[in-house]
């Protein structure tokens, strides 16, 4: 099962519900216990350790790292920031006064503290709704600043939990590696959250998470995509999809769809190109080019590519969004749906399979807003979108955001920079015809294809061709499975996300 990601209402409710039954310094002691363990695990000592603490839970947390850092003989010293103690009724004044009382070094100024090869940032938790301002900022800074491994406890301060943006516009920490308690936050894994968080781990300190209606992806999710081929199949097990794109000067966006749904196991693929005319794809000669796809052929319709405006490029979208056949809606297709309500009103009527795919531009043109609105919550404007047209919404960008019509919402934890080029959008879109094309179930084929598709791209940041894509999404896949068929479905379980992620996630300073 994929890891549930909550909210912040959900998350404090239950943050509330256990404390009434654990008490509240019981979920404190858990949390820097297992903030400690993943030191401990990152950084053997000697080592000297230096811990940020706010004034609420999280500096808390911060109080009983440092105590049982201290207790297994690492170097350890807290800073109270701004020299704002913990209120007296709550469980973060016994925390410091534990720490205290073992004899724990307590200084006001982070720049008294002794040089550390870890620091810790226990300043602010989720809690925070404000921007950051004053000696808060100063102890950030010096937080960053450090030749130090940095960790931070359930999310680094000034980071909106929800969105992934920073709270008011005001830089916060950045982490090298995140604890995050109880369960993992949308704003983590979202918008600037990765960059921010680094390598995320999730400690759900003993309790038991409800279902939500946000998920992160892993393999585990798709288990049908990645079950091997069986030996007696021919193409026609693995559909027909049809392409409508390739306009004047654009021919190369419906070309690299179509190479790379071949090369995900589509059958067999057909290109229409709505202008500029071509005979065959010398690259990829087993694509198959008509003047007009006959939708009674195909299994899947990709619609948008490098088709252009043109009135033949509309008639086209209209006919694809009549067809009763599932229907990804991409590039030039997504603005021409955004200028025309007409058309929007009429994919939101259809009874196929419907996914959308856009970038933040075209989902700004979609909900007639701005781009920075779109990124200011990625989650909520791909449910808007989804709830607007009643299609599948596929978000692009840092932390790909899945959103269904009913609220049901995935985020993808794959995918780096290095995506950021030209054909990398039309790359998902044959992904994504591929998996439809080869009749998996609805949910599966989305999100396979999100995720191997931000897989292709690990471990770099630059320097991968849209056209590269196919291969090491293929490459991906095939690994999967093979490990699949050699140890059964149980390797997915061993196989989290988190994990997957430590290769392009760490940011050493």
């Amino acid at each position: 099962m994929s890891e549930q990601l909550l909210e912040l209402s959900a998350l404090r409710e239950l943050e509330e519900r256990n404390e009434r039954v654990l008490g509240d310094f019981e979920l404190m002691e858990r949390a820097g216990t297992a903030a400690a363990d993943l030191i401990c695990s990152l950084h053997k000592t000697p080592c000297t350790v230096t811990v940020l603490c706010g004034p609420g839970n999280n500096g808390g947390d911060g109080y009983v790292c440092a105590r049982v850092l201290s207790d297994r003989e690492y170097q350890v010293y807290c800073v109270q920031v701004a020299d704002k103690n913990p209120s007296e009724k709550k469980a973060a004044a016994k925390a410091k006064r534990l720490w205290e009382e073992a004899g724990g070094v307590t200084f006001i100024d982070p720049y008294s503290a002794p040089k550390s090869q870890v620091v810790v940032d226990a300043i602010f938790g989720i809690g925070l709704d404000k921007p950051l301002k004053g000696d808060f900022i100063d102890a950030v800074q010096w937080f960053n600043e450090r030749e130090a491994l940095h960790v931070s406890l359930d999310i680094p301060t000034g980071l909106d939990s929800q969105t992934g943006q920073w709270v008011g516009g005001i830089g916060g920490c950045f982490a090298d590696y995140t604890i995050t308690f109880i369960a993992g936050k949308p704003g983590l894994f979202t918008a600037m959250g990765p960059e921010i968080c680094g390598h995320v781990h999730t400690d759900n300190l003993g309790i038991s998470v409800p279902l939500s209606n946000i998920n992160l992806i892993e393999p585990a999710d798709f288990k049908s995509v990645l079950a091997p081929r069986k030996l007696y199949s021919s193409k026609k097990d693995f559909g027909r999809l049809g392409i409508i794109g390739g306009g004047k000067g654009t021919v190369g966006a419906a070309l690299i769809a179509g190479r790379t749904a071949l090369k995900l196991g589509a059958g067999s693929v057909l290109i229409e190109t709505t202008e500029e005319k071509i005979p065959y794809d010398p690259n990829c000669p087993e694509l198959m080019f008509r003047d007009k796809i006959d939708f009674s052929e195909i299994d899947a319709l990709i619609v948008g590519p490098g088709m252009g405006f043109s009135a033949k490029a509309l008639k086209r979208f209209e006919e694809a969004i009549e067809s009763n056949i599932p229907l990804i809606i991409d590039a030039d297709a997504l603005t021409m749906m955004a200028r025309d309500e007409a058309l929007l009103s009429k994919v939101a009527f259809r009874s196929a399979h419907t996914v959308l795919t856009p970038h933040p531009g075209e989902a700004a043109r979609i909900l007639k807003t701005t781009v920075k609105d779109v990124q200011s919550d990625r989650v909520m404007r791909a449910q808007e979108i989804s709830v607007l047209t009643g299609a599948v919404t596929v978000l692009k960008g840092s932390g790909t955001v899945i959103a269904q019509r009913s609220g049901k919402t995935w985020i993808c934890p794959t995918g780096t920079a290095a995506l950021a080029t030209a054909g990398s959008g039309d790359a998902l879109s044959g992904i994504l015809g591929a998996m439809f094309a080869q009749k998996f179930d609805f949910v599966s084929s989305v999100i396979s294809a999100v995720y191997l598709h931000g897989a292709a791209s690990e471990g770099q940041d630059c320097g991968l061709l849209a056209g590269e894509i196919a291969n090491l999404a293929v490459t991906y896949l095939q690994k999967f499975r093979k490990d699949i068929k050699t140890n059964g479905l149980n390797v997915l379980q061993s196989l989290t996300a988190h994990q997957r992620m430590a290769s392009h996630t760490f940011y050493s300073r």
